[in-house]
């Protein structure tokens, strides 16, 4: 990587970071079929609004033929079953969450992994959630704070989960001297190793066709007591790996993009293609593995995942509301579907709460827009140049986010977003 690939691939990943914070300090179906002989809606009367050219009519998704694209969305619903740190230890609230659909991703963004094994025998999917007490944006320091990091990978096979996790955990324990086998209580196949006086305990173990590796860190080198956690984090994610019924591998590549209608409401940076998923940029290993972890694009993620990715995050002290069901993200946009409109402005309240209270200036809305609200950004650096100025829009029980280096493009694009979500009735 050139040093001015390293420096988009940063400000990149500041940009969503930026935008993540956003939505973190605020955050706490759609129409099905249309029944032959049943009266629609009107489409409502546009309103004129200046959308500075772009796009508005709706779009429909393309047909998936690509098992690439299937990895990323299996990812995404993968996090549906995964644990939330805060329901194994109340005080794991800072933390985030990763789509890991190839090996390379998760040997960056979950290091305990080995990426031969996971290379070598096919992984198809993976998710990644971190927790910990530790509020310090840099990460938790290990030794002085409580830390777990869940992952989950599917494979095709049940044998070959197994065969995978022994190699994880063989792995683990060659990386440096005095390793040592500890026994999980009640999980006779788990492997687990950690090394002599040390607080970290490394854990893998197949269910069925899944790998699940658990990493556990506390303030003191207690094999017993890491032991114990790592049992009780076991006992919590199994059930919902039985209560997920995965894709089948040679359906990846006609996984549906849009099943939820969700993109095809949320404006997109260039209207002419559409948002194809991608899990995101990493950015550096110390922002990826705690609390930077980039949400993808162009991917729905529903109720629990959301609340992996943004954990509380440190910037806002917050924690999340359990209101919204979906949540589309094409890069630093967003658009959230809650229960009703009365929830939307219940949301919009605490919005405009929390960005007076960070000492954010509020901006002049576009016109013929009801109850938009723009802000420019106390203190954004060049970074985050691309969310210096954003504006929050809404119809109905969608609530959506666009941003913009500049207010009059951002109010263009929230006018667009208005008018996309109208176009959507």
């Amino acid at each position: 990587m050139t040093n001015e690939q390293m420096r988009r691939a940063l400000r990149r990943t500041a940009t969503i970071a930026a935008s993540l914070t956003m939505l973190a300090g605020v955050l706490s179906g759609c129409g099905g079929e249309v029944v032959p002989g049943t009266a629609q809606p009107a489409k409502p009367k546009l309103p004129a609004l200046d959308v500075g050219g772009v796009a508005t009519e709706q779009q429909a998704a393309p047909a998936n033929d690509n098992d690439t694209y299937g990895r990323v969305l299996e990812s995404v619903r993968l996090g549906e079953a995964v644990i939330k740190p805060t329901d194994f230890d109340k005080d794991l609230v800072y933390g985030g969450s990763a789509l890991l659909p190839t090996p390379g991703r998760t040997a960056v963004l979950a290091p305990e992994i080995a990426l031969d094994p996971i290379a070598q025998y096919g992984m198809i999917a993976g998710y990644a959630v971190n927790g910990t007490d530790d509020p310090n944006a840099g990460g938790p320091a290990i030794g002085e704070s409580k830390v777990l990091r869940m992952t989950v990978l599917s494979f095709r096979e049940d044998p070959i989960a197994r065969l995978v996790a022994g190699r994880i955990a063989a792995a683990a324990a060659a990386l440096s001297p005095g390793t040592r086998r500890v026994d999980i209580p009640g999980f006779a196949d788990a492997y687990a190793v950690s090394r002599v006086r040390s607080p970290v305990l490394i854990t893998a173990m197949a269910h069925q066709s899944y790998v699940v590796v658990v990493y556990v860190a506390d303030r003191t080198p207690d094999t017993a007591a890491l032991g114990a956690r790592t049992a009780a984090a076991l006992t919590a994610e199994l059930p919902l790996l039985d209560g997920f019924k995965p894709t089948a591998p040679d359906r990846l590549s006609a996984m549906p993009f849009d099943s939820d209608g969700m993109l095809r409401r949320l404006l997109h940076p260039d209207p002419a293609k559409w948002p194809y998923p991608a899990a995101g940029p990493t950015g550096t290993p110390a922002e990826t593995t705690w609390f930077a972890f980039a949400n993808g694009t162009g991917v729905v993620y529903g109720p629990r995942a959301l609340t992996h990715l943004f954990g509380r995050r440190p910037a806002t002290g917050e924690p999340n509301r359990d209101d919204v069901d979906r949540a589309a993200f094409i890069g630093n946009w967003w658009l959230l579907r809650l229960p009703d409109e009365t929830h939307v402005q219940a949301m919009h309240t605490r919005v405009l709460a929390a960005a007076t209270s960070n000492g954010d200036t509020p901006t002049t809305a576009p016109e013929g827009v009801p109850d938009a609200a723009c802000f420019r950004a106390k203190d954004a650096t060049d970074n985050q140049r691309e969310t210096r100025y954003r504006c929050y829009v809404s119809d109905g029980r969608y609530w959506a986010l666009v941003t913009a280096q500049d207010e009059k493009t951002v109010r263009q694009r929230a006018a667009a977003q208005y008018a996309l979500l109208l176009n959507n009735r």
